[in-house]
C-alpha cells in the first residue's frame, strides 16, 4: 500500500527524456566520423541512423506531453512509448548493419549500445507502469468509451464489406 495520499500523488520524474537526447547527440557524432561511416556510405547508412535517433527523441517527447490524467492520455502515452521502443530496436539493428558491412567494430559502438539498452529498459518500465493519475470522472470514462467505440466502428467500416463481412 502506498504511503502517499492519492491527492498528493504525481508522476515520478524520469531521466529517459534526457537520455534520449544524449543518444541522439552521440549517434550524430558517431555517424559523422569518417572512421565509422565513410562519406560514400553516409547517405545510405548515416542519414537513416540519425533520423531514427531523431525519431526516438520525438516519440519520447510526444509521450511526455500526454499527462496520464485520463484513459485517452494513458493510451496515447503508451503508444508513443511503444514507438520509442521500436526506435531503440531499430538503432540496434542499424548498428549491427554497420558491423556486418565492416564499417566499424562492436567495441566502437559499445558505449552507445549500452545507452540504447538503458533507454529501452527505462521506456519499457515507463510504458508498463503508466496508469491514470488521480481520479477520472464518470463523464470522462464515458466519453473515452464512446470515443473508443467510434474508433472501432470506423475501423470496421473501412474493411471490405463493412458490418456484413
Amino acid at each position: 500500500m502506498s504511503q502517499v495520499f492519492e491527492r498528493n500523488r504525481k508522476e515520478a520524474d524520469s531521466d529517459y527524456l534526457s537520455l534520449a537526447v544524449d543518444i541522439r547527440i552521440e549517434v550524430l557524432s558517431l555517424v559523422m566520423r569518417e572512421s565509422v561511416v565513410p562519406k560514400r556510405k553516409r547517405l545510405m547508412l548515416g542519414a537513416p541512423i540519425a533520423e531514427t535517433a531523431r525519431s526516438l527523441v520525438y516519440n519520447v517527447n510526444r509521450a511526455n506531453r500526454f499527462y496520464p490524467s485520463n484513459s485517452y492520455n494513458v493510451l496515447e502515452r503508451k503508444r508513443y512509448l511503444g514507438l520509442a521502443l521500436a526506435d531503440c530496436d531499430q538503432l540496434e539493428q542499424d548498428f549491427q548493419c554497420l558491423i556486418a558491412m565492416k564499417c566499424t567494430t562492436a567495441s566502437e559502438l559499445e558505449r552507445i549500445s549500452g545507452m540504447i539498452r538503458d533507454e529501452a529498459d527505462k521506456v519499457s518500465k515507463k510504458r508498463k507502469y503508466t496508469r491514470i493519475i488521480g481520479r477520472e470522472s464518470a463523464e470522462g470514462r464515458l466519453a473515452a468509451a464512446r470515443a473508443e467505440a467510434e474508433r472501432l466502428e470506423a475501423v470496421v467500416l473501412e474493411q471490405p464489406g463493412g458490418y456484413n463481412a
